[in-house]
């Protein structure tokens, strides 16, 4: 029993450390380039200036934010460089369609399909099997900023060695977000939080910690399996 009581609390401890540890860092710019940097492409020695073609690596619902962004960025780099696009996507009944209406609303005509595979690395080795004279070739991979490094990594693991990544980035906005001189109304007896790193900021951070986090975990795993 006391055994067991000495487990729970440097459980709680340990885990008590944590988030006073990314409630710190919240206020800080690292849960930005902790961001950044997985968003980076990981073959700084690869060089692609004719692609044959753009992947984009899908996950998510339709319509849903990381989705929407993959596809803009993937149908513009297939418009600029004039090639055309896989989606690597599980099948089913809604996702894979409406991913290929948005595309071809953004101009994109020659779009293929790979639906094996349910993570990252299922979906690197069945893009092998299914696409091996793609391994050869020059390619640009669109994925979530997060997601960036492993699916490159991913990819060269397998044989995909003249890749490189892009990351789905949302653009910034540009306008002031001060709240002064704006007419609030409400109770005026408690005050407005002027503050922007308050009110946006810190939380935004969190929840990049949080997606760090996750992804670095996930990182550590797929290096201990040996797929990266």
């Amino acid at each position: 029993m006391k055994r067991l009581t000495k487990s729970i609390i440097i459980t709680f401890f340990v885990f008590g450390i944590l988030f006073f540890t990314m409630l710190v860092l919240a206020f800080t710019s690292a849960p930005f380039y902790m961001h950044y940097r997985l968003g980076q492409d990981p073959n700084d020695d690869v060089e692609v200036s004719n692609p044959q073609l753009v992947m984009m690596f899908g996950g998510a619902g339709m319509p849903s934010e990381d989705n929407l962004m993959r596809l803009y960025h993937t149908a513009a780099l297939a418009r600029h460089f004039d090639v055309p696009v896989l989606l690597v996507h599980p099948e089913d009944s809604l996702c894979q369609s409406e991913m290929t209406r948005i595309l071809r609303q953004g101009g994109i005509d020659s779009i293929l399909y790979m639906t094996e595979g349910a993570n990252t690395r299922s979906q690197a080795v069945e893009l092998m099997n299914t696409y091996p004279e793609l391994s050869e070739k020059e390619l640009i991979v669109v994925t979530s900023p997060e997601h960036v490094r492993r699916t490159v990594k991913c990819l060269n693991k397998v044989g995909f060695q003249n890749t490189i990544g892009k990351a789905a980035y949302p653009a910034t906005v540009d306008f002031d977000l001060s709240l002064k001189k704006q007419k609030l109304g409400g109770n005026e007896a408690i005050p407005s939080v002027e503050s922007v790193k308050m009110r946006y900021t810190f939380f935004n951070y969190l929840k990049l910690e949080i997606t760090c986090l996750r992804e670095y975990c996930a990182l550590a795993y797929y290096k201990i399996k040996g797929w990266i």
